[in-house]
């Protein structure tokens, strides 16, 4: 993966919280030290992990307020998949 695609990856696992900056991975190292497969199978897992969670409280309580930020977390996950996907259908390789 090019430096470029890894911070593209990286923009979508970052979130601003109210008084913080929150990254849900740190995808550079995971990047640089595993194959891109190895990455989106382990995103994947996380993402699962997140969508029971979201089940769990939206059984419990659907005015829950951390019901936004797994939705969001979800997402962001998702988008970084479809980067990575795309990178390595389109045979981007690292610089």
């Amino acid at each position: 993966m090019t430096k470029k695609i890894i911070n593209q990856v990286q923009e979508f696992l970052t979130y601003c919280g109210e008084d913080r900056i929150y990254q849900i991975v740190n995808v550079e190292v995971l990047l640089k030290r595993h194959p891109p497969e190895a990455v989106i199978g382990f995103l994947i897992l996380l993402r699962e992990d997140y969508k029971k969670e979201l089940r769990c409280l939206l059984s419990e309580n659907k005015t829950d307020p951390r019901i936004n930020e797994l939705v969001a977390k979800n997402f962001r996950i998702r988008m970084a998949i479809n980067t990575i996907r795309n990178a390595s259908r389109e045979g981007v390789i690292a610089a």
